[in-house]
């Protein structure tokens, strides 16, 4: 008995010791995201940055953010937004669209996996969301990037983090939304022209985060 005892406390310090280490020796990542490299003018589409409001940031505590909007050939508003935070650790964890959508006055009518189709025979699950606020309808695709890969739902994020945390990792992730406007299309239509864009310009995105350089 008193050996049992022994070990469960050696355990539980060992364990405490090494929470606390992790706690104030996170390894940063080596460079920041190079956003500069995701053009404003492919194939047709025209783009401008915007803001959000400063409210919208301080809340957000992402390290730092690309807010574009475009216009497509047929005269389509496209927005995407990415977020990246250089560590998820102690108050800078990634934000969930299911809880800050509500917050915001938007309604999820829909959310469901989705199989989005790149070019190179790639394939990534993600999210495809309908939301809406007031008449305000849109489609939206949303999904996190890790040194791991692609992560769709917020219980795969945790586990990346728990396991780049354990192996002393750069814990770095980034939150990337796509926003369509759905008016007088079909969901499907505009599920399609979602997938274009991001056909075009997802290569270069993905060469602006510093996980696969």
């Amino acid at each position: 008995m008193k050996l049992t005892v022994v070990v469960s406390t050696a355990l539980v310090v060992l364990c405490g010791m090494f929470g606390n280490y992790l706690r104030y020796n996170t390894r940063m990542p080596d460079k920041l995201p190079s956003f500069e490299e995701i053009p404003y003018t492919a194939n047709g589409y025209l783009g401008e940055e915007r803001r959000f409001s400063k409210l919208s940031y301080e809340v957000l505590k992402a390290d730092t953010t690309t807010l574009r909007f475009y216009q497509a050939p047929d005269g389509t508003q496209i927005r995407l937004f990415v977020a990246y935070f250089s560590t998820q650790k102690y108050g800078s964890q990634i934000h969930s669209p299911k809880h800050c959508l509500p917050g915001g006055g938007w309604k999820i009518e829909s959310l469901h996996t989705f199989s989005l189709s790149l070019l190179g025979g790639v394939n990534k699950q993600i999210n495809r969301a309908v939301i809406r606020q007031r008449e305000n309808k849109q489609l939206m695709f949303y999904w996190f990037e890790t040194r791991g890969g692609t992560i769709r739902n917020e219980f795969g994020l945790k586990w990346d983090l728990m396991k780049n945390s354990l192996f002393l990792r750069p814990t770095d992730a980034a939150f990337i939304r796509l926003t369509v406007p759905i008016e007088q299309r079909s969901i499907e239509q505009t599920t399609a022209e979602a997938e274009d864009f991001l056909r075009i310009f997802y290569p270069r995105l993905e060469r602006a985060l510093p996980f696969h350089n």
